[in-house]
């Protein structure tokens, strides 16, 4: 738990493993009824405010508090992706999308062709996702300042 601020994809993703060993044992058929079980993390000790965040807490789980300005809809975010190859119709992957990088295939194993490729939509798994805008509470903000 001490690296979960400084590498938060890595831990969780650990820890949502763990949870799920622990649940498949005390309950085993439970993963036909969900496939990934993720783990709520409360209560961070330290708690940032918005005016200290700098370039340094890109990429770290952080704890601060403000209000919420603006919200987007809930959207669709690729989390597994499956490519069909035209020139083949053979199914590539899976390929599992990060939120910060792109992941495409090379070449067919099947036919050896560069594509073109598409994404199969049957078999492409999407994960959900909003973005929240948050300022500064009215009481914590000095007089003078916005």
């Amino acid at each position: 738990a001490f690296f979960l601020p400084e590498a938060p994809l890595e831990m969780l993703q650990i820890f949502d493993e763990a949870a799920k060993e622990v649940v498949l044992s005390m309950f085993p058929n439970y993963d036909r009824i969900v496939n990934d079980i993720h783990v709520r993390v409360a209560e961070l000790p330290l708690m940032e405010e918005l005016r200290s965040l700098r370039q340094l807490h890109l990429n770290q789980l952080i704890r601060t508090c403000g209000v919420v300005t603006s919200s987007t809809g809930i959207l669709p975010q690729l989390k597994m992706i499956k490519y069909d190859c035209q020139k083949c119709m053979f199914v590539l992957g899976p390929f599992y999308q990060k939120q910060d990088q792109e992941v495409k295939p090379g070449t067919c194993p099947e036919c050896q062709s560069n594509g073109p490729f598409e994404i199969n939509m049957e078999q492409t798994l999407y994960q959900n996702y909003q973005k929240i805008t948050i300022q500064e509470s009215p009481g914590k903000v000095a007089a003078g300042r916005l």
